[in-house]
């Protein structure tokens, strides 16, 4: 009988295949790009607040924004 994937086998699976190594700007050493979520608050004009996300790519080594 096969066994049963978990969630975390089949994310863990996805994340090596897309893998991606570039340099690192900074420390001039290939880099995994790693992509995380962003989430920033502000308040509009009325007083509530309000969320904004989006998704980035980082470096690992320094966790910088990826622009390419």
């Amino acid at each position: 009988m096969a066994k049963v994937q978990t969630f975390a086998d089949k994310a863990a699976k996805l994340a090596k295949k897309h893998d991606v190594i570039v340099d690192c700007p900074d420390t001039g050493k290939q880099t995994r790009l790693l992509t995380v979520r962003l989430v920033e608050t502000y308040k509009s004009a009325k007083g509530s607040y309000k969320f904004t996300d989006r998704n980035l790519k980082v470096y690992e080594s320094t966790f910088k924004p990826y622009k390419g």
